[in-house]
């Protein structure tokens, strides 16, 4: 028995090791291929001059969260700040906080700020409005929502 529990530990780190060195292996070669593409210049078949020609004229901020319309990223308005994948803006997240505060903290913001394991007086700006909601806690509180069984 212990001769078999030893022989899977050793095959199981051999795995994972063999996992990591060829995922470093991958990494490493397109890493080289993105090198010799630059070093190219113009010829060949253009695709380093072109992802320069895109880099030098990119004149709005990336975002990694935004929707893609039309090949560009749609950024809203300063003050529809968007917290995540969803699309989910601050009044929208506001009132997600308050729905799981009421449905399943029994309305007391110490419980929900215990559970998010935020202070309580961050809990009451969010829920009246007044904060800004970031995206990890808005991903916190669909998980309990989950968690405890009820649709937000």
């Amino acid at each position: 028995m212990k001769k078999k529990l030893v022989l899977l530990s050793v095959l199981g780190a051999a795995g994972g090791l063999l996992y990591a060195l060829e995922s470093q292996h991958k990494r490493n070669r397109s890493t080289n291929a993105e090198k010799e593409g630059d070093s190219e210049g113009g010829s060949g078949n253009g695709q380093s001059a072109n992802r320069k020609q895109r880099g030098s004229r990119q004149t709005k901020a990336a975002a990694s969260t935004a929707r893609i319309e039309n090949g560009e990223a749609s950024i809203r308005d300063e003050g529809e700040y968007v917290i995540d994948d969803q699309g989910t803006d601050q009044s929208e997240a506001s009132q997600i906080l308050r729905r799981i505060r009421d449905n399943a903290f029994e309305a007391n913001d110490e419980k929900l700020a215990l559970a998010l394991g935020r202070p309580t007086e961050e809990i009451e700006k969010w829920t009246s409005g007044r904060g800004l909601i970031d995206g990890d806690v808005i991903l916190k509180a669909r998980t309990l929502a989950m968690q405890r069984g009820f649709e937000i």
